[in-house]
């Protein structure tokens, strides 16, 4: 058994070390234990690094020596990673200029926190990490690289809820997915986009743009000029209501004068932090409160300076969000499954059997026609109940449904049309809604309830009696099958194609219904 065991990883590691030679052999024995003998991670983990140190290297030839002449130019960023700074050049373009206002930057930060800058973040980290241990652990014994840094700075935003901080990752990984191998798979038309002239800073937004329009580089091209077009738009907006804003100054001081300087506008003064408020940011952030600076200073200063109160009133902010997160969650929940209770009807035998009794919700289906929906808005709405009435009537002289009612919140005409009983909630009820529920609910209509159908596409009110084991059908579906019983001859079957326009498209059938000829041949009325 023991030599069968050797055998095989001594395999997986000739497999590796033919398809990663510059490896060292004790490396890959090392990986093929941490990943369980699973050489495809392995290879994939390998083939990551692989590309990442081929990147490198091309960016490093492309970028070196302009980077070492800035490097020069401002030791500050000397000890930042040669990998980061050499990623800011390919952001840029290579365009020295944008990089050395980066550098510029990084430098005036560099000044303001002093010598301790990056040792004061060193000793958070490690704060964070004693603080968060136990989640650390949980989340290591889960698979996840808990060696990021952003793994403790989504812990601490989070307030250490591993269960959030786990979703989020999952989250990032799907959507990391979703989008790998865009750039190999469309790198012909990235080049071609390339070669047109095409300018965007990150490549991952071409193999996007392409995905999306199925690699027509046409479209793709109008999409990035639209893009473009509506940012040039906000940013001449921006640029003319800036500079004509009243809260705006063209007056100098009589100091800058004398050293040729002007007065800054005053929305740029604004993002102008003095050397205390940022020790008051600084002590802030220490004590857990995170966010806009700007807003941090505000909070703190109507909490009269008190640390602990601002963090008690932050606290209440992010349980209430929390709960007003849930609870929209949870009627997102309950909507999607009143959508899926739906029955839909497609055909004229689509309708369920055994039904004893339907309820029309009437205000809710006098927008669905459109005919109906202009005499509505013309004040005529007799004529309109009148006419859904007649048009109910005529589908149950062939659905032969022992009870249908009519249903309006407020009516005059009570008439029986038909078969078809028309009520009105008021007064008894406030509206509709109230006096279905309430029908619903009696303890004789349990069982009654399941061979019961409520037309109406309320949703709120759906979710409602849904919960009683009603059956519900929306007023389009409806209307489509009192077109297929009564009036088949209004049903029209168009073919629809997709967007692109290729051969392989494929060609679907749209089905319509004429419902203001029903209305016109049932109820007479012509709008």
């Amino acid at each position: 058994m023991a030599t069968t065991q050797q055998q095989t990883i001594d395999e997986q590691l000739r497999i590796l070390k033919e398809r990663f030679p510059q490896v060292d052999e004790s490396k890959l024995a090392c990986l093929c234990r941490r990943h369980n003998g699973n050489i495809e991670q392995v290879a994939a983990r390998l083939a990551k690094r692989e590309s990442r140190m081929n990147k490198f290297d091309s960016l490093e030839t492309r970028f070196g020596p302009n980077l070492t002449a800035l490097q020069q130019e401002y030791p500050s960023i000397q000890s930042m990673k040669r990998g980061r700074l050499l990623k800011t050049m390919e952001r840029y373009g290579g365009d020295v200029d944008q990089v050395r206002k980066f550098a510029q930057k990084v430098e005036a930060r560099h000044h303001r926190e002093g010598e301790h800058g990056c040792v004061s973040r060193h000793q958070h980290r490690e704060e964070l990490k004693t603080k968060y241990a136990k989640q650390l652990a949980e989340l290591s014994s889960a698979g996840i690289n808990v060696d990021q840094p952003w793994t403790l700075r989504l812990l601490e935003k989070q307030q250490g809820d591993v269960n959030k901080v786990m979703e989020i990752m999952t989250r990032r990984a799907v959507r990391k997915e979703k989008f790998a191998g865009l750039d190999e798979k469309y790198a012909e038309q990235i080049a071609q986009l390339k070669a047109d002239g095409v300018q965007v800073k990150n490549d991952k937004v071409l193999a996007r743009l392409l995905e999306r329009s199925n690699g027509q580089t046409d479209l793709v091209k109008q999409l990035i000029a639209e893009r473009q077009e509506k940012h040039s738009k906000r940013k001449e907006y921006r640029r003319k209501h800036r500079s004509h804003s009243p809260m705006t100054t063209t007056t100098a001081s009589a100091g800058e004068h004398e050293e040729g300087h002007h007065t800054r506008p005053h929305w740029r003064k604004h993002h102008d932090i003095s050397d205390e408020d940022l020790g008051t940011v600084k002590n802030l952030r220490a004590a857990g409160l995170h966010g806009n600076p700007r807003k941090l200073l505000a909070n703190f200063r109507e909490c009269g300076g008190s640390i602990e109160l601002m963090q008690a009133r932050m606290a209440e902010e992010r349980d209430k969000r929390s709960r007003q997160r849930e609870e929209r969650t949870r009627k997102r929940t309950v909507l999607a499954e009143v959508q899926s209770a739906y029955i839909e009807i497609n055909n004229r035998e689509s309708w369920p059997r055994d039904i004893e009794h339907v309820y029309l919700d009437g205000n809710n289906m006098m927008f669905v026609v459109n005919s109906l929906r202009r005499l509505c808005l013309n004040r005529a709405g007799q004529r309109t109940e009148r006419a859904m009435a007649e048009i109910a009537a005529a589908w149950n002289e062939q659905m032969r449904i022992p009870n249908i009612d009519l249903v309006f919140d407020s009516t005059h005409q009570l008439d029986q049309v038909g078969t078809v009983k028309v009520s009105s909630a008021q007064p008894r009820y406030r509206t509709t809604d109230d006096m279905l529920v309430e029908i619903a609910r009696r303890p004789e209509n349990r069982e009654k309830n399941k061979r019961t159908i409520i037309v109406t596409s309320d949703r709120a009110l759906a979710a409602l009696l849904q919960r009683e084991g009603c059956l519900l059908v929306k007023p389009y579906n409806w209307f489509a099958h009192c077109v297929m019983v009564l009036t088949p001859d209004l049903i029209n079957y168009e073919e629809i194609t997709g967007m692109m326009t290729t051969e392989s498209s494929p060609t679907t059938m749209k089905i319509r219904y004429n419902f203001d000829e029903l209305v016109h041949r049932i109820a007479n009325i012509d709008l």
